[in-house]
């Protein structure tokens, strides 16, 4: 599972290239937090934040738990950055991604929303390691970028409430369990 193939990186780039469009962070903010869980991947259940509603960075944040989560938000980054564990994508333009990503885009012909939405997806872990994700990590973003959208629309209201979501990638069929959390201080918007 460590091993991602390229029809497994045509559609994260199909899932991110959605995520973007959709535009998430007008919706949810980085104070926000969506608890996922699947039963299929051990190690979760994951944190998610939408970022870019308050900051310039867009993507989306898995955290490998709820401490990390919290100290997230409760902290400056320089000061626990060394602490944190996740997976993430970031969007970068053009200019400033990888240009060995933006040569595989050209010539695989993986989708991208535009020139200001090239996804850098990435493992952090402790000590400010950065990777690139195996093949269940990048699943697992990839999920998150699909059902995330819609998870939005559907829990507008901002309750506790489990939505349920079965997701097919290159790695099998995934169920997984989306819901707002608290999480330290945060208290997630009622939008009327």
């Amino acid at each position: 599972m460590g091993t991602v193939s390229v029809e497994q990186t045509r559609d994260y780039y199909r899932a991110a290239a959605s995520f973007y469009r959709q535009s998430p962070w007008r919706t949810a903010g980085e104070a926000e937090t969506i608890r996922v869980a699947c039963q299929q991947l051990s190690g979760g259940p994951w944190y998610a934040v939408i970022l870019g509603h308050m900051s310039n960075i867009k993507g989306l944040m898995l955290f490998d738990d709820r401490e990390g989560r919290r100290l997230m938000e409760c902290e400056k980054y320089e000061r626990i950055a060394d602490r944190l564990r996740a997976i993430g994508v970031h969007f970068e333009d053009a200019g400033g991604a990888d240009p060995a990503g933006v040569a595989a885009v050209r010539q695989q012909g993986f989708e991208v929303a535009g020139p200001n939405a090239y996804p850098l997806a990435f493992r952090m872990e402790t000590g400010r390691h950065f990777r690139e994700p195996v093949a269940w990590e990048l699943e697992l973003l990839e999920a998150c970028l699909w059902t995330i959208p819609d998870f939005l629309k559907r829990a507008q209201d901002r309750k506790p409430d489990v939505y349920e979501y079965a997701f097919d990638g290159a790695i099998g069929r995934m169920s997984m369990d989306l819901a707002w959390v608290r999480i330290g201080r945060s208290r997630p918007r009622n939008r009327d």
